[in-house]
């Protein structure tokens, strides 16, 4: 193994906090769908609940790049029930936040660690990353402005989505 035992730890932390993030992701996308709006819940599940399966394949590539072996931890079960899109969002907003503080964690093992390849590919990783925060930032912020006209939101939702890459059908 080229790195370190605590940044080893740490990546496989990330990977396992990806595939949580796209559980609750999903658990979100569902409760959209579920409450009638289409066209966000395709558009969210498709373009901001799929990354998180894709962020953890980087990291795992890296790592056996690296000689280390990933490791497939269990997931927590999400079944939270929304009624409020803004709830939703605001908790997606909070999700995402602390994915992006575990990211940065990651670098911090890494520097403390001279894993300088991590460390490098972390930086990278976190850049890549930065689009999907703010676009949660904006549909919190759009969530709120919408909340007494949610199906306004669900019909401007491709328009208010400029940061992630996305088709809508």
């Amino acid at each position: 193994m080229k790195i370190s035992e605590a940044c080893y730890e740490q990546l496989n932390n990330l990977i396992q906090k990806s595939f949580d993030c796209n559980a609750q992701a999903d658990n979100f996308a569902y409760n959209i769908d579920y409450t009638r709006y289409p066209n966000i819940a395709d558009l969210y599940h498709h373009a901001f609940a799929h990354k998180f399966p894709q962020l953890a394949d980087i990291i795992s590539d890296l790592m056996i790049k690296l000689n280390a072996r990933p490791i497939r931890r269990p997931v927590n079960g999400y079944n939270a029930e929304y009624l409020s899109l803004y709830d939703l969002f605001v908790d997606n907003d909070r999700m995402i936040e602390d994915y992006r503080l575990e990211v940065k964690k990651t670098i911090d093992i890494a520097d403390m660690n001279d894993d300088y390849e991590v460390r490098i590919a972390m930086e990278n990783f976190l850049l890549e990353l930065l689009p999907y925060v703010k676009q949660s930032d904006v549909w919190r912020t759009k969530a709120e402005q919408y909340k007494e006209q949610p199906y306004e939101f669900d019909i401007h939702f491709k328009e208010l989505t400029t940061l992630i890459p996305h088709e809508l059908k």
